[in-house]
C-alpha cells in the first residue's frame, strides 16, 4: 500500500512540474506580447505621429492634428493588448491538472484504506492508556499521603505534641 501512495506522490511531483512548466510558458507569452504592444505604442508615438500631425496639421490645426495622432497610436496598442488577454494555455495544462487530480484523489483511497486497518492501532493505544492511568495513580497517591502523614507525624513528635497512639 506504501509503494501505491509513494507512486502516487511521484507522479504528483511530475505532474507539479508540468503545470508549473505550462504556466510559466504562458506568462512568457504573455509578457513578450504585452513588451510588444508597448515597443509598437512607443513607435507609434514616435513615427506615426509626426507623419499624421503633418497630415492633419493643415486642416484640423496643431493641436487637434496631435490628438489624432495618439488617438491611432493608443488604438493599435490596445489591439495588441487585447490579443495578449486572449492567450489561453495549451492543452496539456489541462491534461496535467486532470492528472494532478488523479494522483492526489489515488493518495486519498490509499491513506482511506489504511485508515481503516490502522485504526486499531489508535485504539490500543487509548484503551492501554485508559488502563494504565489508574494503575498508576492510585500507588503514586498512596505513597505522597504515606509520605505527608510520616512528616505530620515527626514534626508532632519533635514538637513534643504527639497525641497519636504509637
Amino acid at each position: 500500500m506504501l509503494q501505491r501512495i509513494f507512486r502516487h506522490m511521484r507522479d504528483l511531483w511530475r505532474v507539479e512540474g508540468t503545470i508549473a512548466q505550462a504556466r510559466f510558458g504562458l506568462t512568457m507569452r504573455c509578457s513578450v506580447l504585452y513588451a510588444l504592444a508597448g515597443l509598437i505604442a512607443v513607435f507609434g508615438l514616435g513615427m506615426l505621429n509626426v507623419a499624421a500631425f503633418f497630415a492633419f496639421q493643415s486642416s484640423w490645426g496643431p493641436v487637434w492634428a496631435a490628438v489624432a495622432a495618439a488617438l491611432g497610436d493608443f488604438v493599435v496598442a490596445a489591439i495588441v493588448a487585447a490579443i495578449a488577454l486572449t492567450a489561453k494555455p495549451g492543452p496539456h495544462l489541462n491534461s496535467a491538472l486532470e492528472m494532478r487530480q488523479s494522483a492526489l484523489d489515488g493518495i486519498d483511497a490509499e491513506i482511506a484504506t489504511l485508515q481503516h486497518p490502522l485504526s486499531w492501532l489508535s485504539r490500543g493505544a487509548h484503551n492501554s492508556i485508559d488502563a494504565a492511568l489508574p494503575a498508576i495513580l492510585i500507588p503514586l497517591v498512596t505513597a505522597v499521603l504515606r509520605s505527608m502523614r510520616r512528616k505530620n507525624r515527626s514534626r508532632n513528635r519533635s514538637d513534643g505534641s504527639d497525641s497519636t497512639p504509637p
